[in-house]
């Protein structure tokens, strides 16, 4: 085989070439520190670096995400923080207002005070995160989620969702929660029910806002407690009925018995008429003209026992007039329905219902009667799972409202506070009805207290979510990075060991073309 000088030079240099880019590629190797410096070196392990960087950015961004969330969940719970301790000093205010020694002038000033207050409230709950968003305005970050209306009240205009970040493969949360769910869905009251006065209430009645022992037993209608009178009414029988003298049986006397209420006779019966059988059939001659004698009667057939209650307040007592028309002296005698004993000698008689209660009946909202009882001041008073007292001196007549609890905002249950400290009390009625609100006020402030709390509970949930996702998102990102070390990362201590030989190799060569270089068929002639 011949081989040309100008052939072993080419070998020589492409000999040289191939030495020197091992060499820099090792050197590029040992001083990026990477084994696979672009996709021709290692094509299979170039693709699956790709595929680990990406999982490694998401893991990343899950964890930036993590941050973004528990910055807010944080600002929210340091505001809720801040929501419960304005919560318990309009407590401390509605303790302080409703003691007997507060003036109108102090009530006032803690008023004010309560108004602020509300004030600051709104303020909180209108709160923006670092990205000036609104926190508890639900999905629309830019929406000021509260406002208070020209005529006190206040309005939401957020929605009612979450705003959910992905923080995992699998695993979101919410990073804030919606001021609806925040300061509106409150129950007022006690939670289950809440208790009202009449207004027009003119005894000094208290009612407390109660409570609900036998959630079993509990119906969620409406009711209303009504302060009434105890009477001795009985029906059926002999007792009512109207009869002649036995000593001259034929001789009819035209006897009438007439039962009058507060000045207006509600029921006539004469000797051929048959007695009203029970006290149901007395109660409903005796309504039929309330509207007139602004007397009701109420029925509880468990204890044969009518009430009287007036119906509405007055604060006036009840006559009740029992009358025989056309009897003879000591030959006619009869037994009024009330218990009067009637004779043609004392054909009238009175019997007075004090203005002050001393019975209590309790109707359902279709009016049928669920329980009575004798009043006495803070002694229980149950029914249908619901436990309430009254305390105070009520007249006949006073009621208070039961009504299943409803929602009602956190600001508005302060406002009512604020509205009846400004109120002037002038009598014991007055003393009662800022008494009335003040308990019905407190127990809101607890139900509003307990839903924050229970807000915070939901957010420390979160944060702790947060915190677990955010080690199985370290180990991940942990797990790829050793992942993508062993796959790219040069070995040190081969690459350099590789190195020296490439050197020397790379100068052996270099050496081997000069000499042969200098060669030539021209030295041997």
């Amino acid at each position: 085989m011949r081989i040309s000088t100008k052939q072993m030079q080419v070998m020589g240099i492409n000999e040289i070439l191939k030495q020197q880019a091992q060499l820099s590629k090792t050197q590029l190797q040992v001083s990026t520190g990477k084994r696979v410096t672009k996709p021709s070196d290692d094509p299979v392990a170039a693709s699956r670096t790709l595929d680990l960087r990406q999982s490694q950015e998401i893991a990343n961004q899950y964890q930036f995400n993590a941050d973004a969330a528990e910055a807010r969940l944080s600002l929210e719970e340091g505001v809720l923080n801040d929501v419960v301790i304005q919560i318990q000093r309009v407590r401390e205010l509605a303790l302080q207002g409703n003691n007997a020694s507060q003036s109108d002038v102090s009530r006032g000033i803690i008023a004010t005070e309560v108004r602020a207050i509300v004030d600051h409230m709104v303020e909180l709950a209108n709160s923006r995160d670092n990205n000036n968003e609104y926190l508890f305005s639900g999905g629309q970050g830019d929406t000021r989620p509260f406002a208070r209306n020209a005529d006190g009240s206040f309005s939401y205009f957020g929605d009612d969702s979450q705003r959910l970040i992905q923080i995992g493969p699998t695993r979101q949360v919410a990073d804030s929660d919606a001021g609806s769910g925040a300061f509106l869905a409150i129950k007022n009251g006690n939670g289950s029910f809440v208790v009202q006065e009449n207004s027009s209430n003119t005894g000094s009645g208290v009612i407390d806002p109660g409570s609900v022992p036998n959630i079993s037993a509990y119906d969620g209608d409406s009711y209303t407690l009504t302060m009434a009178s105890a009477t001795t009414a009985a029906a059926g029988g002999a007792v009512g009925v109207i009869s002649d003298d036995i000593l001259a049986p034929a001789v009819d006397d035209a006897l009438v018995y007439n039962l009058t209420i507060n000045g207006t006779v509600v029921y006539s019966q004469t000797e051929a008429d048959v007695p009203l059988a029970d006290l149901d059939a007395l109660a409903a001659e005796i309504n039929d003209d309330a509207g007139t004698t602004g007397v009701r009667a109420y029925v509880d057939n468990s204890t044969n026992q009518l009430y009287l209650a007036n119906t509405s307040p007055t604060g006036n007592p009840i006559t009740i007039d029992e009358t025989l028309v056309g009897g003879s002296d000591n030959t006619d005698t009869m037994t009024g329905y009330f218990g009067s004993a009637l004779s043609g000698g004392l054909p009238s008689h009175s019997i007075n219902l004090d203005a002050e209660a001393d019975s209590y009946v309790v109707v359902d909202s279709l009016g049928n009667v669920e329980t009575t009882g004798t009043y006495a001041e803070q002694a229980d008073i149950s029914f249908n799972g619901i436990s309430t007292n009254v305390k105070g001196t009520p007249d006949n007549g006073d009621s208070f409202a039961i009504n299943p609890s409803s929602n009602q905002d956190l600001f508005t249950t302060m406002q009512n506070l604020a509205d009846i400290l400004e109120k002037a009390v002038f009598d014991d009625s007055d003393r009662a009805t800022l008494n009335n609100t003040v308990n019905n006020v407190l127990s809101e402030l607890n139900q509003a207290e307990d839903n924050i709390l229970r807000t915070q509970a939901s957010i420390g949930t979160r944060l702790n979510a947060i915190d677990s996702q955010r080690a199985i998102n370290d180990e991940s990102i942990f797990q790829i990075s050793e992942t993508l070390s062993a796959i790219e990362d040069v070995d040190y201590a081969e690459a350099i060991s590789r190195l020296n030989l490439q050197t020397t190799t790379l100068e052996a060569a270099q050496q081997a073309y000069i000499k042969v270089e200098s060669l030539s068929l021209f030295n041997f002639l």
